[in-house]
């Protein structure tokens, strides 16, 4: 089965649990770049606002056919504010999820990674209503916000948490 690993990241925690992840089970890695800089305390704030009001982020069209190429598909991303970043919005709303099998880790402050059930069936929700088939949410812990975690911890969470 062709796989993919999906990801955007914005301190670099999403970046190397995806990249490793992808390396792990032999998927192709594939970037989102949303073109926002959410730097500083200001882009802290703005990221956490867009993701509360569910916002899309401007990814170009050819990101969201390349992902629809793929049978298994695994979407990464941080917890900003509780909810599902920009990035990932817009792939969820765009992909073309119809007979995919879709995994999503999600990496988030809290180290007891609470309202993962939440998170979880948003995404089962999201997933299933557009006719892909939604297989399991995997959260670990990344790190207090703007921190970059050391990349073993981040490993080894994910060798914890992440059964595809």
């Amino acid at each position: 089965m062709n796989t993919c690993v999906a990801y955007f990241s914005k301190s670099g925690n999403t970046k190397i649990a995806a990249e490793y992840l992808a390396e792990k089970i032999g998927a192709k890695v594939i970037v989102l770049h949303d073109g926002t800089t959410y730097k500083g305390v200001l882009g802290f704030v703005k990221g956490g606002m867009n993701a509360s009001l569910a916002k899309k982020a401007k990814l170009n069209s050819e990101i969201f056919d390349e992902i629809s190429k793929y049978e298994r598909i695994v979407l990464a991303t941080p917890v900003w504010a509780g909810k599902t970043t920009p990035a990932i919005n817009a792939v969820l709303e765009n992909v073309d999820w119809q007979g995919k099998k879709v995994y999503v880790l999600t990496l988030q402050a809290d180290p007891d990674c609470k309202d993962a059930d939440k998170r979880k069936s948003f995404y089962q929700e999201a997933i299933s209503e557009r006719k892909g088939e939604f297989v399991d949410l995997f959260a670990i812990h990344g790190d207090a916000p703007n921190r970059l975690a050391p990349r073993e911890e981040i490993i080894k969470r994910v060798d914890a948490a992440a059964k595809i």
